[in-house]
């Protein structure tokens, strides 16, 4: 055990944090009742935490995490996700040849935090930090079937097509598909990345030129990213 002394108000503004993000908006009454910390010292945290950049507060008084603060933290958490899942994109690229994506929801959107490319010169190249259309995607389809029901109907405004027949095919295939020849000339795969509550994080995706990416791929290259997805120790 450590000789070191902890700094007490360091460890209670940690813990006031902690609560923020659980209650968020919340008063200083229900941090001070939660945590047992003073109700004066609480605001006295609140109101530095403020300061500093990492609380805001309501017109009522309540107080919830800056969005500086979940900038960075979401920063933060997508670099430590694709290094952990990099090793499967590899794998994916490796054993398919086509290009194999990180794909994270973000609000209403999904977004690409990492790419590992093919090395054939016809292949999908994308852009690590871009959006990627959701509608009709794998990945939506990978990550929706394993939501909680609550969070549904905002991607289901983003993709009609979201239905629970749909949601429950891809969770018995155990990866989603897009069979999007006609539109742009590409297919498909992506499985769900989940953490350890089973709820999806991200998606592994696989991609490449319908040319090359034959329906009948489709089954074994979905198969695989779902082995991947579920080999992850990233949780």
């Amino acid at each position: 055990m450590s000789s070191v002394k902890e700094i007490q108000s360091v460890r209670n503004a940690c813990r006031l944090l902690e609560e923020v993000a659980r209650q968020q908006p919340t008063g200083v009454s229900d941090l001070a009742r939660i945590t047992g910390i003073d109700k004066s010292a609480a605001h006295r945290l609140a109101v530095t935490l403020n300061a500093a950049g990492w609380l805001q507060r309501t017109v009522d008084g309540r107080w919830y995490l800056a969005p500086g603060l979940l900038a960075v933290l979401r920063e933060s958490s997508s670099t430590s996700l694709a290094e952990s899942t990099r090793p499967l994109m590899e794998a994916a690229r490796d054993a398919t040849g086509e290009t194999a994506m990180l794909v994270v929801p973000e609000g209403n959107r999904l977004l690409i935090a990492d790419v590992v490319e093919s090395s054939h010169t016809l292949r999908v190249s994308v852009t690590v930090g871009s959006e990627m259309p959701a509608k009709s995607s794998s990945a939506l389809r990978a990550i929706a079937a394993r939501l909680p029901a609550e969070q549904l109907p905002a991607w289901r405004r983003v993709d009609p097509e979201l239905t629970e027949e749909a949601l429950q095919a891809t969770r018995d295939r155990g990866w989603g598909l897009n069979d999007n020849e006609v539109a742009d000339g590409t297919r498909a795969v992506g499985a769900a990345l989940c953490g350890a509550d089973g709820v999806s994080i991200a998606a592994l995706v696989v991609v490449g030129p319908s040319t090359r990416f034959g329906r009948e791929l489709m089954a074994p290259h979905g198969e695989l990213v779902a082995r991947l997805a579920d080999d992850w120790d990233g949780r």
